[in-house]
């Protein structure tokens, strides 16, 4: 339990030193605007269009890693609401910009515990630490679409109010698969969060070393 509190306080500590640092403060700010912009550049996920990919989470991945999972947490609920400023509340209770703000959090988080504790540049260890942040990832946001996510989008607000008449036909009419509602959840979010999360860790792997080392030489000067 010691161990924990020990990195509680620490992610505090890091998250103060970002706000009494201007430089790192600034890059909160522009990464947090840049999320938000990519969440206008959306495509469809074809088995079910209504699902759309966009890379905002990838800007998310860099303030976690350079700047502590306490800042990125704040820039995905930053990205939001810029989001919500630009675009408007275009779902039930905002729950679309909930979801984006909870998916980014959630990559970032695992991403970084993983890789401080499967460390290294080897195939091996990179191809590890791919499949366990995409399992999680996947699992995580898959259960809250089952629990609240899909309720609320469909009308309810928990799992309660929609999964005795809820069926893959409500999603893909043109199916004909039989599915209920646990199933049809499993079948349709599973692939489509780990294609997510494949799509954006392939992405941070080839941009983010160089960006990493040029964020790090601005904050030496």
């Amino acid at each position: 339990m010691r161990v924990s509190k020990e990195g509680i306080k620490t992610q505090l500590e890091g998250l103060s030193a970002v706000f009494k640092d201007t430089k790192k403060l600034v890059l909160l700010g522009v990464l947090s605007a840049l999320g938000a912009i990519l969440m206008l550049i959306e495509i469809p996920y074809p088995p079910a269009p209504f699902l759309k990919f966009d890379i905002s989470d990838l800007p998310i991945l860099l303030v976690a890693q350079s700047l502590g999972i306490w800042p990125a947490v704040i820039a995905s609920i930053i990205k939001s609401l810029v989001s919500l400023m630009v675009r408007g509340m275009n779902s039930p209770m905002g729950i679309g910009l909930i979801t984006a703000a909870l998916s980014s959090i959630a990559l970032s988080c695992l991403y970084v515990r993983i890789r401080n504790l499967i460390a290294g540049t080897s195939w091996y260890k990179k191809t590890l630490r791919f499949i366990i942040v995409i399992s999680v990832y996947s699992l995580f946001m898959t259960i809250c679409n089952y629990l609240f996510i899909t309720p609320i989008f469909l009308g309810g607000l928990w799992v309660t109010d929609v999964a005795h008449w809820v069926t893959l036909n409500d999603f893909m009419p043109n199916s004909s698969l039989d599915l209920g509602y646990a199933q049809t959840i499993a079948f349709i979010y599973i692939p489509f969060n780990a294609l997510k999360g494949f799509m954006i860790l392939c992405l941070y792997e080839i941009v983010s070393p160089r960006l990493l080392r040029e964020l790090n030489r601005i904050f030496k000067r």
